[in-house]
């Protein structure tokens, strides 16, 4: 009897233990558990805080963008391709004899349009809503290159000299290319190729620098 009432104690403080243990590693594994979500959870946040601040990390980099973007005036040109027709009454007398001739000349001009580029001239900020340049509007930024495509000469005196007047006509077409360069630089879309090509230039530039994982909206502002 004294045995089998041994018996029975010992078990029961087996099983007393037995459950303590498992109630024990059951803590430790709920205990493990919520540490490792607080771990996941931070590493979120750190990971996010990381995302945030690379979609702002731009900030960082506008003087060394200001300083990327002087003197890149030619690099930055924007191409612009017109044709034209001109039209050109050619006269000569000599001893008492008048000769005249009407000459039409297909030509092309290449303009080279860009913005001032120097330090003083422009300006680069940003804030919460992107980056902004401030600067003049675009301009030639190299002469006109003038290419006479063909020519025609009607009817002709017989003191016109074709070639001679083919040349004389191609001279004065680099002035009158600079005076309708006035007029081309302030059509919408050759400022849009402007804006296109210094904008790509910058994004490139920002898109390098470290830990920049977003460029943001990049404005014009004109004086």
């Amino acid at each position: 009897m004294k045995k089998l009432l041994a018996t029975i104690v010992v078990a029961a403080l087996i099983g007393g233990a037995a459950t303590l243990w498992f109630v024990f590693l059951g803590q430790h594994e709920q205990e493990r558990d919520i540490l490792a979500k607080l771990l996941k959870v931070e590493q979120e946040l750190s990971e996010t805080k990381s995302n945030l601040l690379g979609y702002t990390k731009f900030t960082d980099y506008v003087t060394e963008s200001k300083k990327a973007i002087e003197g890149q005036v030619k690099f930055l040109a924007a191409k612009v391709d017109r044709e034209y027709v001109h039209i050109e009454h050619i006269q000569k007398r000599t001893i008492g004899i008048k000769s005249e001739a009407t000459i039409i000349v297909k030509y092309s001009v290449e303009y080279s349009f860009g913005f001032d580029l120097k330090p003083e001239s422009f300006t680069v900020s940003s804030d919460k809503n992107g980056i902004v340049i401030t600067l003049n509007k675009p301009d030639l930024v190299a002469s006109p290159a003038v290419n006479i495509l063909s020519h025609e000469i009607p009817s002709s005196g017989v003191l016109i000299d074709e070639k001679a007047s083919v040349i004389f006509v191609h001279q004065q077409l680099f002035g009158i290319a600079k005076q309708r360069a006035k007029e081309v630089k302030n059509e919408e879309a050759v400022i849009a190729l402007c804006e296109k090509k210094l904008t790509e230039f910058l994004v490139d530039f920002l898109q390098k620098q470290p830990n920049v994982s977003a460029v943001p909206i990049i404005k014009f502002s004109y004086k």
